[in-house]
């Protein structure tokens, strides 16, 4: 059974996810300034691992959440702001990595530079629980679970359920609301 503050804490983190997910929306007559494009996807990417459940697995540290990355980019840059962050009492670990190991990530964001690199990261987590995040709609088409986009001035983002149940990651039908499109 979901306890009250458990529950609490999830509608808490829905609502702080569609609040970033809004704030990619046109800027009306306001004096405030707008994130990046790269700082507001990856403000989604890393709200969603609130909303992806990792079945135990050799080689995850059960106490964090690591996001990894192959080359730099400005979203990779901006991840880096998490790194150190707390997420369901997970630190949020933001890494660049060879491929031979991202085995050891939760999550792996994958730039339009790693376009000759996508076989190969694709087999070597094909069926491991690891979320595979990018901002290129062919990767999506090709096996990543989440990608992002810009449609009429807002980040929007797909899901991939079939690859993720594939992967083995469960995740919360709040965030799925979200989604632009929902491949199944």
């Amino acid at each position: 059974m979901v306890s009250f503050r458990s529950s609490l804490s999830r509608k808490a983190c829905a609502i702080a996810l569609l609040a970033l997910y809004l704030a990619g929306a046109p800027a009306t007559a306001s004096a405030q300034p707008r994130a990046s494009e790269p700082a507001l996807k990856a403000a989604i990417i890393v709200n969603m691992l609130m909303f992806v459940d990792w079945p135990q697995y050799p080689g995850l540290i059960s106490n964090q959440l690591r996001i990894c990355y192959l080359d730099s980019s400005p979203v990779a840059e901006a991840l880096n702001e998490a790194n150190g962050k707390s997420i369901r009492n997970k630190t949020v670990q933001v890494q660049k990595k060879s491929i031979d190991t991202l085995r050891s990530c939760n999550a792996i964001y994958l730039s339009s530079a790693d376009q000759p690199l996508l076989p190969e990261v694709l087999a070597l987590v094909r069926d491991q629980p690891v979320l595979l995040v990018s901002d290129s709609p062919a990767y999506l088409q090709q096996g990543t679970m989440l990608n992002l986009d810009v449609a009429a001035g807002r980040i929007v983002f797909d899901f991939d359920l079939r690859a993720a149940r594939q992967a083995k990651l469960q995740v919360s039908s709040k965030a799925l609301r979200l989604a632009r499109r929902i491949i199944e």
